[in-house]
């Protein structure tokens, strides 16, 4: 087979936490699936080759599919992953109707944002049908699939029809449909591939640091965000910082999304301490500690 073009994308998974987007990844990569629920926190990049056929050729796709913490209140981390992407899975769980409504709220407002209100080509995915039963309940659930579809599809402005991959109810559990949603999104990347600027991903590098600067910092929540965006530069590494953050997050154990000042304060402590073991300079480790301390000393402070 003659391959025509190898390409290069990059996709991200959106969705709140536990909809089931690190299990979705793990079915598509490497065909496997775990109950077990590992929280995500930062980024984790998987890589797969797809070959794909398309409009009578034959391409090699090298996908970068991105797992991105899930916790609403994040949004100078997620901006930063979501920047430079090509296309979005946006997920949500069937059994938990909230998580649709948060991709309106949330997830689909944050991605325009980053994107400079140009949506890149977008699957809609209802995750865990497998627990999904009766044929008035699928059917109430592909109605809001078409209304989701209807909407944002035709919010892709004047770019093709098939830059929206539409919707599916998958089921990383059994495998359902995943394979099938990657090759939808994926295709409609190809449509939209010749139209690709790559001055684009500068744009939302810049807007996403234009989110980072402006997010109010008044929460504990706020600064673990400033926090997971910070310390690559600490290690000179995104590999070593998200390693550092999924062990400290583990092992303290506390909720993403309600961290108290004292869990906040304690985990700055742990991942300053696993950078310094992991080769960052005491300079950087200094300088870092200082600037998230004082950021919580502020919340810390009497009223007047």
């Amino acid at each position: 087979m003659a391959i025509e073009e190898i390409i290069l994308k990059k996709i991200v998974l959106l969705g709140d936490s536990a909809v089931g987007k690190t299990s979705m990844i793990r079915r598509f990569v490497h065909d496997q699936f775990d109950d077990k629920y590992i929280s995500t926190i930062g980024a984790k990049v998987s890589k797969k080759i797809m070959p794909v056929k398309f409009q009578g050729n034959d391409y090699e796709v090298k996908l970068m599919v991105w797992d991105i913490l899930g916790s609403q209140g994040y949004e100078s981390t997620q901006s930063r992953h979501i920047a430079g992407l090509n296309g979005a899975i946006l997920i949500t769980d069937l059994t938990k109707p909230e998580t649709q409504k948060s991709l309106e709220e949330y997830w689909i407002p944050l991605l325009k944002e980053v994107t400079g209100g140009v949506l890149p080509t977008i699957l809609f995915a209802g995750n865990k049908n497998d627990l999904i039963s009766g044929e008035e309940q699928v059917a109430d659930i592909s109605s809001n699939f078409k209304e989701l579809e209807s909407k944002y599809c035709k919010d892709l402005e004047t770019r093709t029809e098939s830059g929206c991959g539409g919707w599916l109810m998958t089921s990383a559990k059994t495998g359902d449909n995943v394979e099938k949603g990657f090759h939808s999104l994926v295709l409609g990347m190809l449509a939209e591939h010749p139209l690709y600027d790559p001055l684009n991903r500068q744009m939302e590098e810049v807007i996403a640091d234009g989110i980072y600067e402006a997010a109010d910092r008044d929460t504990p929540r706020s600064v673990l965000d400033i926090i997971v965006v910070d310390l690559p530069h600490v290690l000179l590494s995104t590999d070593k910082s998200t390693q550092i953050l999924q062990e400290s997050i583990s092992t303290m154990g506390f909720s993403k999304n309600d961290p108290t000042l004292q869990n906040v304060n304690d985990f700055i402590d742990l991942v300053l301490m696993k950078a310094l073991e992991m080769g960052a300079t005491a300079k950087n480790v200094e300088e870092y500690r200082n600037k998230w301390l004082e950021i919580l000393s502020k919340m810390k402070a009497p009223q007047t």
